[in-house]
């Protein structure tokens, strides 16, 4: 298989797998490769080893969960995501740069900016309210083209891409 294309099934495997206990040994098995060979293969592609891939996305959910579900104890949350009680603040506050609750009140519930045009604000529904708005429908096959980008906002800003 095509590295490039393992590392993106593979990122797409542990983001549909973020709420489970997902693993280094749990993605190489999945592609019926070896860890040491996997982990050396996805460090060469993306500059992190899968368990701080792992460790990062568990962190961003966590805190999107957080502002799309303010009446769930913080404490509920980092135990959702794999960490103990008085581990989950010390995370996220390196994370962040805030601490959970200081996070949660310093963003606006319902809404926020959008980080590559400011002016522009999102507004946030309950997950109760989505999941109400979820319809599924079967579509026909379409042929689509992307590109994933792994680094950071303001490497993805230096790249000159824009939405």
């Amino acid at each position: 298989m095509d590295r490039k294309k393992l590392v993106n099934q593979s990122i797409d495997y542990i983001m549909q797998h973020l709420d489970e206990n997902v693993s280094l040994d749990t993605v190489a098995a999945h592609f019926y490769i070896s860890k040491y060979h996997f982990s050396r293969i996805f460090k060469e592609e993306t500059g992190e080893s899968v368990y701080a891939f792992i460790k990062r996305c568990k962190m961003d959910q966590s805190a999107i969960d957080m502002k799309l579900n303010p009446e769930k104890a913080i404490t509920d949350i980092g135990l959702d995501y794999g960490y103990s009680s008085s581990n989950y603040s010390s995370v996220f506050k390196k994370r962040h740069a805030a601490s959970p609750t200081g996070f949660r009140q310093s963003i606006p519930v319902r809404s926020m900016a959008v980080p590559f045009n400011p002016e522009r604000v999102v507004h946030f529904k309950t997950a109760a309210e989505y999941a109400e708005q979820i319809e599924v429908q079967k579509l026909d096959d379409l042929f689509v083209i992307y590109e994933r980008f792994i680094g950071t906002y303001m490497d993805l800003e230096k790249t000159g891409i824009s939405f």
